[in-house]
């Protein structure tokens, strides 16, 4: 309010300002003052256009200036929350940088500043493209890798025909103030979402705060409480480091390695790449944690899935309408390049995240637990010994789900409460046979069953199309 009443009054002076110029004007010409000397190089009208735009700059440093330090101010007394964004500010840590993409020169630049993303709200029905999620660049060992923020936010679910819910509905958001449960509602009315604890409430009734930013590892969330997560902008790639040469793994010889005993290889997460392919997911996921363990790398799980895919749905993403399929038969990240494969994106734009429809099947790190293993779910385990617990215990690098979950799923995950939206495949995890983890998005030649919403039992061996994505916990 204060800062409309500002430029309300520099507008008004700005009249005021006009008026008194033609006066004078008038008058000078009525003196004798020819148009060369009003309007000459030197001219008085020439001196008076360059001190007015000398003033303009002035002002419009003052102002950024001024929004700045409101926005830290904000962020500072709210855990985070920038009120003049409406949502967290992205958390940065070593080695990242927030960026945004220069249209002429066609690359990333460096912006640390509030002005880097704008998370807004499509209108009616319409496809939104004019959400721009906050964009990241880490650099590792010379290698630069993109990430995106989703910020901590509750959803409600309304379906459009609650008898069937495969026939879709809205997902709407409400972004979380810090790491509370607050938000404003459309009346400015400060609300608390509920909070699940079981995993099965009923999301069309009330707004619950996504499991994926809360301390509850047993629905998918962290050991503390997030102000968001930062996700992979693209499935991850494996890259020479002595020149960020993409390795393409087309065997399990190239594939299947752990960096530890490869040190000259490293991830990326880059445009243009052939993913990292036919790897266990057990190694998939020891390389996701020794990524950037400073900054809580690890492998992507089902609940963190579940929040890019509801807010990718939502009014801050594309509003209901579903993201186009990446069918590169080679596995390519964000297939032509990041600005003609705009409508792959959760945004519509290039600061959304990437193929997530279609490209690689991503291995998530969640698995289905039974008390009594059988032969199919030994021979299946053994692939994902690096991270599956024993005793079926989740942690907040894995998600376990108890064999009575097939029917239920948890809330926020992406499935069960999304079943077949967008006619998306749909197979639960199952003791029954070997795919007892989950894959998601879909493979390039999967056309209408692949998408955000698609989920499939997973045997996390080595495979020609699974991959995997990087998520950030800071």
């Amino acid at each position: 309010m204060k800062r409309n009443k500002r430029i309300l009054k520099r507008k008004e002076k700005g009249i005021t300002l006009i008026a008194l110029v033609i006066t004078i004007i008038v008058l000078l010409i009525l003196a004798g003052v020819s148009i060369a000397m009003l309007t000459g190089e030197n001219g008085i009208l020439t001196q008076a256009k360059r001190a007015k735009e000398e003033t303009e700059r002035a002002q419009e440093e003052e102002e950024n200036i001024l929004n700045s330090y409101e926005d830290y101010l904000s962020q500072a007394t709210n855990g985070g929350y920038v009120e003049s964004k409406g949502v967290n500010a992205p958390v940065l840590k070593d080695g990242m940088e927030l960026v945004t993409y220069n249209e002429e020169t066609k690359n990333w630049e460096t912006n640390n500043s509030s002005s880097a993303y704008d998370y807004i709200a499509g209108e009616g029905t319409e496809d939104n493209n004019l959400s721009r999620w906050a964009n990241a660049k880490l650099t590792i060992d010379g290698v630069d890798s993109y990430f995106v923020w989703i910020p901590r936010y509750a959803y409600k679910i309304t379906y459009n025909n609650p008898d069937n819910i495969s026939e879709g509905g809205t997902i709407d958001v409400k972004f979380l103030i810090g790491t509370t449960d607050q938000y404003y509602d459309e009346n400015g009315k400060l609300q608390t979402a509920k909070r699940a604890t079981t995993g099965h409430e009923d999301t069309t009734s009330d707004y619950y705060v996504h499991p994926a930013f809360t301390n509850n590892v047993d629905l998918g969330g962290w050991r503390n409480e997030l102000t968001g997560i930062w996700v992979g902008k693209y499935e991850s790639s494996l890259v020479d480091k002595s020149d960020n040469s993409n390795i393409v793994t087309n065997d399990d010889t190239t594939g299947n390695i752990l960096l530890s005993e490869n040190t000259d290889k490293a991830i990326a997460v880059q445009p243009d790449m052939s993913s990292w392919r036919y790897c266990t997911i057990g190694n998939f996921y020891t390389n996701a944690i020794s990524y950037a363990e400073n900054l809580n790398s690890h492998m992507l799980k089902n609940s963190e899935w579940g929040a890019v895919a509801y807010l990718t749905h939502s009014q801050y993403g594309r509003n209901g309408h579903e993201i186009d399929i990446n069918d590169n038969s080679s596995f390519i990240t964000a297939d032509e390049g990041i600005e003609a494969s705009k409508t792959q994106s959760s945004t519509g734009n290039i600061y959304g995240i990437y193929d997530l429809s279609g490209g690689g099947y991503e291995k998530v790190c969640a698995y289905i637990y039974v008390d009594s293993p059988n032969s199919f779910y030994n021979s299946s385990i053994i692939n994902g010994e690096a991270f599956v617990d024993e005793h079926g215990k989740s942690t907040e690098f894995a998600t376990a789900y108890p064999e009575e979950t097939i029917t239920s799923g948890y809330l926020g995950d992406a499935t069960i409460e999304t079943k077949a939206w967008n006619k998306d495949s749909n197979q639960f995890v199952t003791p029954k046979d070997v795919n007892v983890f989950f894959g998601r998005g879909g493979n390039y030649n999967d056309d209408d069953v692949a998408g955000i919403f698609m989920y499939c039992g997973n045997g996390g061996k080595t495979v020609n199309y699974n991959t995997f994505r990087i998520c950030l916990t800071i």
